[in-house]
């Protein structure tokens, strides 16, 4: 926790060693003091505690001398004693002792007559966001940090820094295996992620829910004095994380610190690279970092934490969003169609346009955008469900408590559990509908979303009508929830907290929908990586449909891992399928196995060939394109090849390495900005393809440039009307 152990939330006054029972869930905790005996004595010590606890106990008055003496690894009951030999310490401890000026039959808790208070606490710093002004006039937006540092946002002539608080995670899914190298070498990254989503700490917590993909975050970080900072990284299973000298992305690998296999979350010592040494890092600079993570099967997280000058020596603290910037100059770009939240509860079918911005169909009609316009009441004798007016049959809370969403207040609220994601389609109410009590129904409401139970979005915030107290009751229609994706569903009452709130009934219609990517079984043994997709619908590849994507498909001396792999003319591999995978291989004349290909036990491999028709309805320009595509594809020694992908707005880059090396690709815009799409040490030599999207590129040429051997190479890129063209040249 970052403001652990300086900034509580809460302080309260103890007069024993014994913590509230059923305080609260997911907090932590922190008692401080003294201990003081009326006689020398031999005193053992004892704890019990949910979760997790620590008793550290000084051999005098210095809190410097604090030694561990006894600690629970998991939860106890509250007098249960011996379920651990490390609850109790040796002659030493804090919850429950004995000692001989005791009762030493029993654990007795220690109470006031043996504690004193600490009471040289420092005053706290002021709270994050406090406004403030930090003395320098080339920054803007100054505020404290919470740890008493006042910092501003400094001036810059770099157009790549983008907005402050947040950085931005772009997720690619469906790439098999667990090492980066895979991540690195899918067409599909950096520049065509699946999903993406707001951070606001440089960290995903630790679930299991999507297989076999990888993270793409990149951001600057800004620190608030100059001074020493470390750098921690953890992960599961392989994860990298970059930081430049400066805010050059050319210059992210001047450090370097990363996990080769998986860690724990807070496991920060598993491997040497884990942590940077002491960097001198200066107020006022903007420093560009990346994390390239990747993950198999199992559960996946990773974090990022530092050691400052501000902080508690020699603890390892996550990043805050406060000193991040988001990368403005990101090529990635969410396929156009993919679902989203624009965040705005008066737009309907939310999904990424072809400008990759997240935007909804807006209402129509008079007063669309008021909340109660969104309530629909059901016609009195129409056919519907109706509800008793007895209470019974309602729901009535009449005691506020912590709301599962941090960022509203202790209130009234219900959250419902569907059991696993839906795709929502409708949701219809029925208010408290108890008779002569139907002023306790829910009135200002806030309602929320999630598909964690952790990170909750807003739908928004609205009027409901009282009930009507009749035994025919029948609600009304709720607000439109069409197209959004939830497992949890928050509704919270904004009305007064003296009084008890409910609610009768609420329905809602929705169709299951794991998150697209998650494995699946679509009950057809001729298709492989079955998923979901976008639409809710578990598909997989056909082991025997060629795609017809490639002309030519050379497979290098890699690890193969179920999927289809397909070309219009021929598939060559040397590679080794996994076992237990299902691989298969698709020419339309041929397939070729070189020496060295092998299948280890357990693996099954099919070749079959299965002819492209030839496209029909192309126009003059598209049917040039593939052409010169085919033709130069059969050329397996052409370094650099871009393409238009006839149809829509992507390019295909196409490198070729004779020999295994390190090869660094990258895009020059034509006002000389620079992405890099690779910089990696391939293994193996063949070919790999990168594929980008147009639409966040200018009208114009721009340059794609490969460096690997000490060779340079470029091809042009020209862009127009927002789609890639056939350069001259290419």
């Amino acid at each position: 926790m970052e403001y652990f152990p300086k900034r509580p939330d809460i302080t309260q006054n103890l007069y024993s060693l014994s913590a509230p029972v059923n305080y609260d869930n997911n907090f932590g905790a922190r008692i401080a003091g003294f201990i003081k005996v009326p006689v020398s004595d031999s005193i053992s010590f004892n704890i019990t505690g949910d979760s997790r606890t620590r008793f550290y106990l000084s051999t005098n008055d210095q809190p410097q001398n604090l030694q561990l003496r006894a600690f629970g690894s998991a939860s106890t009951n509250e007098f249960e004693h011996t379920k651990f030999p490390e609850q109790t310490s040796q002659k030493l401890w804090l919850q429950f002792w004995k000692a001989s000026f005791l009762p030493n039959t029993n654990w007795n808790v220690i109470t006031a007559a043996y504690i004193h208070d600490v009471g040289c606490v420092a005053e706290p710093c002021p709270q994050r966001g406090t406004s403030c002004d930090d003395g320098n006039a080339l920054t803007s937006d100054d505020r404290h940090d919470g740890h008493c540092n006042c910092i501003g946002k400094p001036a810059t002539a770099n157009v790549c820094v983008g907005e402050r608080d947040f950085i931005q995670r772009f997720r690619y899914d469906n790439i098999s295996g667990s090492s980066l190298t895979e991540l690195y070498q899918a067409p599909a990254f950096p520049a065509m992620p699946s999903f993406s989503a707001r951070m606001h700490v440089i960290g995903l917590r630790s679930e299991s829910q999507i297989n076999n993909m990888g993270h793409l975050v990149q951001g600057y970080i800004t620190v608030p004095v100059t001074g020493m900072y470390k750098f921690n990284i953890t992960g599961d299973d392989n994860t990298i994380m970059f930081l430049s000298s400066n805010d050059d992305p050319e210059n992210k690998q001047a450090h370097m610190i990363m996990v080769t296999g998986w860690t724990g979350t807070t496991e920060h010592n598993k491997y040497i690279w884990q942590s940077t040494s002491n960097l001198l890092l200066q107020a006022g600079q903007y420093y560009y970092f990346e994390i390239n993570h990747k993950e198999g099967t199992g559960s996946e997280h990773f974090g990022i934490f530092w050691q400052t000058p501000f902080t508690d020596p020699g603890v390892w603290k996550r990043i805050p969003s406060f000193y991040l910037y988001d990368y403005g100059c990101t090529l990635a770009c969410i396929p156009q169609g993919t679902p989203c939240n624009d965040g705005n509860p008066f737009t309907n079918n939310d999904q990424y346009d072809s400008n990759c911005t997240c935007a909804g169909t807006p209402c129509s009609g008079p007063d669309c955008d008021s909340p109660l316009a969104s309530y629909v009441p059901y016609e009195k004798c129409s056919m519907t469900d109706r509800l008793s007016n007895q209470a019974e049959y309602n729901w009535l809370s009449c005691q506020v408590s912590d709301n599962p969403n941090p960022d509203r207040s202790r209130s009234h609220w219900i959250k419902y559990d569907l059991g696993q994601r839906h795709e929502m389609v409708s949701i219809h109410i029925w208010n408290y509908n108890a008779e002569n009590a139907v002023q306790n129904g829910f009135q200002m409401v806030s309602i929320d979303y999630s598909e964690d139970g952790v990170s909750w979005q807003t739908l928004g915030d609205y009027n409901w009508p009282l009930a009507t107290g009749e035994t025919q009751y029948g609600g009304f229609s709720g607000p439109d929830i069409a197209g959004l994706y939830a497992r949890y569903i928050l509704i919270t009452s904004e009305d007064d907290t003296t009084t008890c709130r409910g609610i009768g009934k609420i329905v809602f219609k929705a169709v299951v929908c794991p998150q697209q990517g998650t494995e699946c079984d679509d009950n057809n043994p001729d298709t492989v990586n079955d998923r979901y997709n976008a639409n809710c619908e578990c598909k997989g590849k056909n082991i025997y449909d060629n795609e017809c994507l490639e002309d030519i498909l050379a497979l290098g001396e890699v690890m193969l891992y179920s999927d289809v792999y397909s070309a219009v003319q021929y598939v060559s591999s040397v590679s080794t399928i996994d076992p237990s995978s299902k691989v298969g291989f698709i020419g339309g004349d041929y397939v070729l196995l070189n020496p060295g290909f092998e299948t280890l036990p357990d693996a099954v491999f099919i070749a079959s060939i299965d002819d492209c028709e030839p496209q029909s309805g192309l126009s003059d320009e598209s049917l040039q394109i593939l052409q010169k595509q085919i033709q130069l594809q059969r050329n397996q020694t052409v370094p650099l090849q871009v393409f238009p992908v006839t149809g829509t707005d992507m390019a295909d880059i196409l490198i070729y390495l004779p020999e295994p090396g390190h090869a660094k690709l990258g895009l020059i815009t034509k006002d000389n900005r620079y992405y890099e799409l690779v910089s990696h040490e391939f293994m193996n030599k063949g070919r790999y393809r990168k594929r980008i999207r147009a639409v966040k590129l200018e009208d114009g040429i721009h340059q794609v440039r490969l460096q690997t051997r000490g060779q340079i190479y470029q091809e042009k890129l020209t862009i127009r009307e927002g789609r890639a063209i056939l350069s001259e040249g290419n």
